[in-house]
């Protein structure tokens, strides 16, 4: 980016750099695409959704300005300029670097040798139905937990090399660049897509942090630009990919997943009797679940299996299949494409699929606040996707998750993203839902403020997090994105130890100074 280019850009940038106006950008900008985007959602955005979004949006902006008045009034404190230790930085990029890459390899031990399972089959099967989570027999060791206490200080690490990138060297800068594992191999090996879209949002918004502060896109002397540019593409192959290889499964393993769930049914009826019965919960026997072992023979049996004769039109039909099934359908200018040859079937399913995986979360708002008199809180088992499998092992008792699935399946939202707005509601019903954003808007303007009246970490380690939230908003809440509740906390961990270190260097210079301008009165 060339001086005149970026002096131009540098206004827009600034005003997308804040928390408030990205929130309106996004929200505008989303309610116009499903208005009139390639898709039609019949009725939307309609005006339960409008309402929303707009009271949603108030209590944003009103908190923003609440969290950025309460640090501006602390502002003259913290204004100092902090310069952090080169070798205190290097060795918080790099444990935070170790812990990622530490921890990926730990889940991921976990998940290909210990479980017992194939687990990429099993992460296939789980993707096409997500509700026989409870179905296999999968074991699960201190180490799969370890790991997911770990590998999310692999995002912080990329996060803070690009914010500090022109002060770490060495073997701290390698290690940063190499925690680019641990969101790519958390997805491979949850067969997603949602952490490598998140980790590639997070860089945006650091170099959209880097910009305003009037400094490079990204630290010079590193490929940087062109590393982000193949790690985008790649993404691109790898999502349409994925999405191709799933459908086909799924379409394969179909007779195989009706079986599975009506014996899963079997089992909730069965149990349900017992439960009125006894009045009282249990968790499923080991004899009423599949064993690993019995899973991949099933698996193995249903991919040998001969298929059906493809047809010429097969992409297509199952183009219709897939919008038929969203309750969806494209819009005039997309038939003709198709007709006309323009576009091909293939290239408008991976187009149209992706356009509904960023804007279906808007007709998602409308059907929960339809159906709000059957939810019950959740208190962040919707959203923070740790606690789930936690309270299925630690909490067998428990009809939580059971139950939070069973609201959504009669929402008609059941595997559909929900939007922020709608995932706060479900998580902590009303006036929980209004608190929450009330929170998340008082931390982006704290942040906002923070990195730029500070020299503070946290702040500015937080303004990333909270921007990239904003962005990823009309998909999902804060803390439901490819666990980033997890994240979220690695960065306050990161950014606390960091700013705790700069102030314990920074005392004895402020006594210093105390001292000398005592004498001198």
């Amino acid at each position: 980016m060339n001086g005149n280019t970026q002096q131009r850009l540098n206004p827009l940038l600034s005003g997308l750099a804040s928390p408030a106006i990205l929130m309106v950008v996004i929200w505008a900008t989303t309610l116009l695409l499903v208005a009139g985007g390639p898709i039609i959602y019949p009725g939307q955005p309609s005006a339960v959704v409008l309402s929303v979004v707009v009271i949603a949006l108030a209590i944003f902006l009103l908190s923003y300005h609440v969290g950025k008045l309460s640090f501006d009034r602390w502002s003259e404190q913290w204004a100092k300029s902090s310069h952090f230790s080169a070798r205190v930085l290097d060795r918080v990029v790099m444990a935070a670097s170790l812990l990622g890459i530490a921890g990926i390899a730990l889940v991921a031990f976990d998940r290909t040798v210990l479980s017992g399972v194939n687990n990429s089959a099993y992460s296939e099967l789980l993707r096409c139905a997500p509700q026989l989570v409870d179905s296999v027999m999968i074991r699960r060791t201190p180490l799969l937990y370890g790991g997911y206490a770990m590998f999310s200080f692999g995002f912080v690490s990329i996060v803070l090399f690009l914010l500090k990138g022109e002060e770490i060297r060495g073997w701290a800068a390698a290690l940063a660049q190499l925690s680019i594992v641990s969101p790519v191999g958390y997805a491979l090996l949850y067969s997603g897509r949602m952490p490598i879209l998140f980790v590639l949002v997070l860089v945006a918004m650091a170099m959209l942090v880097r910009v305003t502060q009037g400094r490079t896109l990204v630290p010079r002397g590193h490929y940087l630009v062109l590393k982000t540019a193949i790690a985008v593409g790649l993404f691109a192959v790898y999502s349409s990919a994925i999405w191709t290889s799933r459908q086909n499964f799924c379409i394969q393993m179909s007779p195989l997943i009706a079986e599975l769930q009506e014996g899963k049914n079997e089992r909730l009826t069965s149990r349900a009797e017992n439960r009125a019965r006894a009045n009282q919960t249990r968790r499923p026997k080991a004899t009423e679940m599949i064993t690993p072992a019995e899973l991949d023979k099933r698996l193995a049996e249903a991919q040998a299996a001969p298929r059906l004769p493809q047809k010429s039109n097969s992409i297509a039909t199952a183009l219709d299949a897939v919008l038929e099934a969203w309750n969806v359908q494209p819009r005039g200018y997309v038939i003709s494409a198709i007709d006309s040859g323009y576009l091909s079937s293939r290239s408008a399913m991976i187009g149209l699929s992706t356009y509904f995986y960023l804007t279906h979360g808007v007709r998602t708002v409308d059907h929960v606040w339809n159906a709000r008199d059957k939810f019950t809180p959740q208190w962040g088992v919707y959203e923070v996707g740790v606690l789930s499998p936690l309270l299925r092992i630690f909490f067998p008792a428990s009809d939580q998750v059971a139950v939070m699935e069973a609201e959504q399946r009669e929402a008609l939202i059941y595997g559909f993203f929900p939007s922020a707005w709608a995932a706060a509601f479900i998580d902590f019903g009303l006036v929980g839902a209004i608190v929450y954003v009330a929170i998340w808007g008082g931390l982006a303007g704290w942040s906002a403020a923070g990195s730029r009246h500070s020299g503070l970490m946290t702040p500015l380690l937080l303004l990333v997090f909270v921007l990239a939230s904003v962005l990823l908003s009309p998909v999902q809440g804060p803390l439901g994105m490819a666990n980033s509740a997890l994240v979220l906390a690695s960065m306050l961990a990161t950014g606390l130890v960091l700013d705790l270190a700069n102030l314990r260097a920074r005392a004895p210079q402020d006594a210093g100074k105390l001292g000398v301008n005592t004498l001198a009165t």
